[in-house]
């Protein structure tokens, strides 16, 4: 039989759904998204053979509940006596146990630090007005009282080489304790960063050295064990020249240094920053979303979270509401968001549990601490909405396609033939409007959708909100492709 002139032999493609989220305008109606999903990269230790997976991000079960209702503040946790502090309101807790009623004014983050010696195991406690030391047992010693401890501070402690370093606010001045103790504050115990004309908004450390963030630069210390006035020693050359406009996006892991930095000539990014050597990790789209804060970034939150066996940096953005996340291993963007509207992830600080469970505390109004955990499928009993926004398919040719047939490569979260939809839309103007969604059963043994249509180019949307897990491969479509339209 003689081949119809007017179109090409019917043949299949399969597409992958990794990618990096592809927003035109810092937005996120338009173009490539990936809403609580997760890239996953498995190798194979006898070929080259690799495959990448979408899969559902862990969900949050209530880890704690408190016995009074306010503002998550901090949240440690410490392993010489397991327990976990966290401060909501004007309550300091130890293990759900309220220990010490803050009734200095503050209302923002605190920060904590363990202090040991050969002599003493402690916990440095602040508000940004006050500080106390905590012992093993819980007892409580005011530090703030000390001649020449900084008031007001950035609560942000470090504990290097037996001393306790803070930042006075609005300042830039760094300063210590006396060595071995943490409740005395010496008069020339401290130094200033002086290589940019810039006041302090946090510090944080690598490795043996101490990073002092500014608004425009980032200078580094380390113990030159000097005989009078401040230990430290600015190491002049390992200085980077953008600072950081949102304090609570610094966050400190094993090797890196994560921050939101801005220069003076427009812009904001993430840097991670390992050793001395900074390097750019956002985007263009992630970028533009940071740009979009306005004034507004310096109520962004960061932090760093292992779960699922991946390492993230959780970047929240409040004015637009939107939660980024950074796959280390994958080196991939995606977001996360909580409930099934466009809402920020909702949680601000974080701790080890002892066990490997991350555990959070939201800055908003609360009374509850949550667990991280890949095998919680919901977030608080709620269903976390999973999606995927492709971007616009058009097979390398404007020209009009008919699509016979979709079908989703993927496992079956809860066994086969359970009824268990995902809702597949597409888009044939823009992203401007989607069809009615689509039910495709993703625990059948052939998740298919026949009949698709007419298109020139096409953006497909699969949105799961089941309370089971999920992870994808890839999807296949049938094609017929028309030769002169």
């Amino acid at each position: 039989m003689a081949t119809n002139p007017y179109f090409t032999q019917y043949h299949t493609q399969r597409f992958s759904f990794i990618g990096s989220p592809q927003q035109r305008d810092g937005s996120y109606q338009k173009d490539q998204r990936f809403l609580n999903v997760y890239p996953e990269l498995i190798k194979s230790p006898i070929s080259d053979g690799k495959k990448y997976y979408l899969k559902k991000r862990p969900g949050v079960a209530t880890n704690r509940t408190f016995g009074s209702t306010g503002t998550g503040r901090a949240i440690f946790y410490w392993a010489s006596n397991t327990t976990y502090y966290t401060v909501i309101g004007n309550t300091l807790y130890a293990n759900g146990t309220a220990i010490l009623t803050i009734s200095d004014g503050t209302t923002g983050p605190c920060g904590f630090c363990e202090f040991r010696t050969d002599t003493v195991d402690e916990l440095f406690f602040c508000t940004g007005m006050s500080a106390w030391t905590i012992t093993t047992s819980n007892s409580l010693t005011l530090v703030s009282g000390a001649t020449n401890f900084p008031i007001p501070h950035i609560p942000q402690p470090i504990f290097l080489d037996a001393y306790i370093f803070l930042a006075a606010s609005g300042t830039q001045t760094i300063h210590n304790s006396n060595l071995n103790d943490p409740t005395t504050w010496p008069a020339d115990g401290f130094i200033d960063v002086e290589m940019f004309p810039d006041n302090l908004v946090g510090l944080s450390k690598s490795q043996n050295y101490l990073a002092a963030i500014g608004m425009g630069s980032v200078e580094w210390l380390y113990d030159n064990a000097n005989s009078t006035g401040s230990p430290l020693q600015r190491n002049a050359p390992a200085v980077s020249q953008f600072g950081c406009p949102a304090p609570q996006t610094i966050s400190q892991t094993e090797q890196e240094l994560m921050l939101v930095g801005q220069t003076g000539n427009g812009g904001r990014t993430v840097w991670t920053l390992s050793g001395f050597q900074p390097s750019e990790i956002a985007t263009a789209p992630v970028r533009e979303a940071l740009d979009a804060e306005g004034s507004s970034i310096s109520s962004a939150t960061g932090f760093t979270i292992q779960c699922a066996g991946h390492k993230w940096y959780v970047l929240n953005l409040k004015a637009n509401s939107r939660t980024f996340v950074y796959d280390f291993e994958e080196q991939m963007w995606h977001e996360w968001s909580s409930g099934t509207g466009q809402a920020y992830f909702g949680y601000d600080y974080v701790a080890d549990s002892g066990n490997g469970q991350p555990v959070l505390l939201s800055s908003n109004s609360t009374n509850t601490t949550v667990a991280l955990s890949p095998t919680t499928y919901t977030d608080l009993g709620n269903v976390i909405n999973c999606m995927v926004v492709t971007v616009k398919l058009d097979f390398d040719t404007i020209k009009r396609k008919r699509l016979y047939r979709l079908t989703l490569i993927t496992d079956s979260p809860a066994g086969d033939n359970q009824g268990i939809n995902m809702m597949v839309s597409w888009s044939d103007d823009d992203y401007n409007t989607f069809t009615t969604g689509v039910p495709l059963d993703v625990s059948a043994v052939y998740p298919t959708i026949m009949q698709l249509g007419l298109t020139r180019r096409r953006a497909f949307k699969f949105v799961y909100q089941q309370p089971y897990p999920l992870r994808m491969e890839s999807f296949e479509l049938d094609i017929i492709q028309e030769v002169r339209r």
